[in-house]
This record gives structure tokens, C-alpha cells and sequence, in this order.
């Protein structure tokens, strides 16, 4: 099922593998923590092509497509899953009653 709880523990785990964060776990990972930030506060993604292997892997996973992705949906945890979530939703099969 592609509730909004089972896609954010997905995205958490694609980040934390992709990223090779080793010592952390998913629920290390707080759904509003930024992926990109400043020399100041760094967010936790600090490669570009990070970013591409993670909306591919994602887009494959959800069925949907690479193009979806972009900067907005690319902040956090949350705004990443809120948008899959749409996406999936706008992608389902209309049920005949």
C-alpha cells in the first residue's frame, strides 16, 4: 500500500542507502531535516548526482517519472514523499463502482 507513512520510510531508506550513511538509521533521518543547506547549516545531501540516483531509483520503485521530480520536491523528507504520494495517486487506476 502507498500510504504516505510507507513512502516516506522508502525515501528514507533510498536516501540513507544511496548517501552510504553507514552509522545512521531511517529514523535518523527527520522528515524535515533539508537535503541542501548552507556552509553554515550543510543538509544532508551534498552530492548532485546523489540526486539524480535517487529520483531514478524512486521513479522506478513508484512508477513514475524521473521528470516529476524537481527543486520543490527535493527539500526534505516530507515534500519528497508528499509529491510521490500525488503522483502515485494521479497514476491509479479509477476503480468502476
Amino acid at each position: 500500500m502507498n500510504d504516505l507513512f510507507t513512502i516516506k520510510e522508502r525515501v528514507k531508506e533510498v536516501v540513507t542507502d544511496i548517501l552510504s550513511v553507514e552509522d545512521a538509521s531511517i529514523t535518523e533521518i527527520d522528515d524535515n531535516t533539508p537535503f541542501f543547506g548552507t556552509d553554515e547549516n550543510p543538509g544532508i545531501i551534498q552530492d548532485s548526482l546523489a540526486i539524480l540516483e535517487i529520483s531514478s531509483r524512486l521513479a522506478e520503485e513508484f512508477d513514475i517519472l524521473p521528470s516529476d521530480f524537481n527543486e520543490d520536491s527535493f527539500q526534505n523528507v516530507e515534500t519528497l514523499s508528499a509529491m510521490i504520494l500525488e503522483k502515485v495517486q494521479e497514476n491509479a487506476p479509477v476503480e468502476a463502482n
